[in-house]
């Protein structure tokens, strides 16, 4: 099995003792109030240098559109001084500069609708291939930790990271380079002010410095703001996620109106958090975009003034009046960016919590012989599931492991079993009650996790020194949860490998399940809906199984991957296993006797630790505790077959 398939799939009904999950608080804590300003633009300034073609363009254009609105005032006020104001003194307008001031104003004009269009296209090249990378980043570390770090997480927590906090991280990105190019107008506009006259260089001045200060304030009361709605972001993600992943317990036990409250409870804070936003942006929007506003209205009276006092003429304040005009829009780009500055230091935050993740699953340099008999050794094994060793993305509190109760519970102490076909121990069954260890020696011997102590060897080579192909291809987990794809069978069985229709067609054969699939609609192209919808839980695990089979592993561990099917389907696939996969050995973890029958030896967990090992027979005449566990569970299966039968004759 995949790495993605087996996060993908639910939770083994045994994993030894691990401990469950700390319980979360019910309401958070305020959020601490975050850095913005120097993270949000040192964030921003990274993400232009890592894509530096498309964002330097981008820029560029919108310098050149800055300079061509700068070039748009000075032909306004060269217009306004040598064609308006003579064609009133005069009372005849001058056809020729009439037409060449139009002209000119037409081919600016022009010139500004090519570089917003550059700026625009190559601003969204840059951000969608950032958000693109990243979103590919985090999705290859949910495949590269182990698995006890998923167990771990909120799978809503970790959708929210991949689609809302990247989103959030570079959605600043998009008026970036519009502001980086306003710095330069400002500078040129400052240029052309002090020119015309230093008083009214000053009111540009002041109206600029009002503007960034209005945003810095913004962005000071919007950030908490911000890290709340990407909170709860996630947990609205989450709700909806166990709501629809848990829809046949929800529908069953009548919990829908529960389940709605639920969500409505995360929805409605959400909402409220948005309108609290949107009453910060309330006060400051209104007044942010009055300010250029003003600004024209003091160049007016203070240039009529200075007109009369023979200062300057009416070209000029034309033209610095038009120049404010037009640099309301551009210096707005400043308030857009650091208005979502806190989005971006908030959304960074939570993708970083991912990217850095201490521990990745590392594989060896070593693959097994071609000529290895399946020899599967656990030396002294031990091993203990501890709260602390990943850090949790805890969805509630936006923090890592502070708000839980760590812990570290021993799963199985000083375990040592041998199954090797050349002892005629081919096929090795692991009995045990409930919490004894079981599946987590199972999850052991497919190393989705390592040991704490001792070692898991296969033909004498440690699991950890394995390659990843080496281990996936002679290794095959089957989970008495099973999980299927939405797609098509054959998919399903192959998970996109090299193998054709006949090696397909004699796993499902062995698996028993080429009945029910030569009797769909397609056959094996019959899309199979999410999760397996349309199928039973029994031809879930035979699609499973043969997902397995069709790979012939080294070592196959079957963890009660029939439980769902009929007694005797599994008797049948049971000994098609046994007879047909005969280069294989076989690890069960097991209860039913059909299963425990196949078995060459049997090792009987309790508590994490071997309490016997031997044949069936020797176990049950010695251990009277192994005796009472087979016995009961074979009565459970015996009224439970009696019941249906009941119900049948009914």
């Amino acid at each position: 099995m995949t790495t993605s398939s087996l996060h993908s799939a639910s939770r083994p009904a045994d994993l030894g003792t691990e401990p469950a999950r700390a319980p979360r608080s019910a309401e958070p804590a305020a959020p601490a109030r975050p850095r913005v300003l120097v993270p949000g633009l040192s964030r921003l300034f990274r993400a232009v240098a890592e894509r530096p073609l498309p964002f330097t363009i981008a820029i560029l254009a919108g310098i050149a559109f800055a300079l061509l609105q700068i070039a748009t005032s000075s032909v306004i006020g060269r217009v306004t001084e040598g064609v308006v104001v003579p064609a009133f003194a005069t009372g005849r307008p001058v056809t020729g500069a009439v037409v060449a001031g139009a002209l000119a104003i037409i081919g600016i004009g022009l010139l500004r609708a090519v570089t917003v269009a550059a700026r625009r296209v190559l601003t969204n090249v840059g951000l969608f291939d950032l958000q693109r990378e990243y979103r590919e980043r985090l999705s290859k570390v949910f495949a590269d930790v182990p698995l006890l770090w998923h167990r771990r997480q909120s799978t809503g927590t970790l959708l929210s990271s991949v689609y809302a906090d990247v989103e959030a991280t570079f959605f600043a990105l998009m008026p970036f380079p519009f502001a980086l190019s306003t710095v330069v107008m400002l500078a040129y506009a400052a240029v052309v002010v002090a020119r015309v006259d230093p008083l009214i260089l000053l009111v540009m001045l002041g109206m600029v410095g009002m503007l960034l200060a209005l945003n810095v304030l913004l962005q000071h009361f919007a950030a908490p703001i911000a890290m709340e709605s990407q909170r709860l972001r996630a947990k609205v993600a989450e709700i909806a996620h166990e709501s629809f992943d848990g829809a046949n317990v929800v529908k069953s036990m009548g919990r829908e109106d529960q389940e709605e409250e639920r969500f409505t409870d995360a929805a409605e804070q959400l909402r409220r958090n948005g309108i609290r936003f949107g009453y910060v942006r309330a006060w400051f929007d209104p007044l942010i975009d009055v300010l250029p506003n003003v600004g024209i209205l003091l160049v007016v009276l203070l240039g009529a003034w200075r007109i009369t006092s023979g200062d300057v003429t009416t070209g000029q304040v034309v033209e610095v009046a038009y120049l404010f005009t037009l640099m309301a829009l551009p210096i707005r780009s400043f308030g857009w960016v650091l208005g979502d500055l806190s989005r971006t230091v908030v959304g960074w935050s939570r993708i970083q919590r991912v990217l850095t993740v201490r521990r990745r699953q590392t594989y060896g340099t070593s693959a097994l012989p071609a000529d290895a008999r399946g020899r599967l050794v656990l030396d002294d094994v031990s091993f203990a599931y501890r709260d602390d060793e990943f850090e949790v993305l805890a969805p509630r509190t936006g923090e890592g492991l502070e708000d839980l109760d760590l812990a570290e519970t021993t799963a199985l102490h000083d375990v040592s079993l041998v199954a090797d076909p050349a002892e005629g121990s081919r096929v090795l069954a692991v009995v045990g009650a409930t919490g004894s260890g079981k599946s987590t020696l199972a999850l052991l011997a497919a190393r989705l996790v390592d040991p704490t102590e001792g070692s898991v060897s296969l033909d004498g080579t440690d699991l950890r020194d394995l390659t990843a192909p080496a281990l996936t291809g002679d290794v095959a987990l089957v989970l008495q949860q099973a999980f299927v794809f939405d797609d098509t069978v054959r998919h399903n069985v192959t998970l996109g490998a090299d193998f054709d229709d006949e090696q397909v067609r004699w796993a499902l054969r062995i698996a028993q399940a080429e009945g029910f699939v030569d009797g769909l609609p397609d056959g094996l192209d019959t899309v199979l809906g999410e999760r397996g919808g349309s199928l039973s839980g029994g031809q879930r695990q035979r699609i499973a199984l043969a997902r397995a089979l069709v790979r012939r592993p080294r070592l196959l561990i079957l963890d009660d991957a029939t439980s769902a099917c009929d007694p005797s389907v599994e008797e049948a696939i049971l000994a098609q296993i046994r007879t047909h996969m005969t280069e294989s050995t076989l690890l069960l973890v097991a209860y039913r006797k059909s299963t425990i029958s196949i078995a060459d030896r049997v090792v009987f967990l309790e508590h994490g630790r071997v309490r016997g090992a031997g044949t069936h027979a020797e176990l049950r005449e010695s251990l009277p505790a192994y005796r009472a566990l087979v016995d009961a569970y074979d009565e459970a299966a015996i009224s439970h077959s009696l019941l249906e039968a009941g119900e049948e004759d009914a």
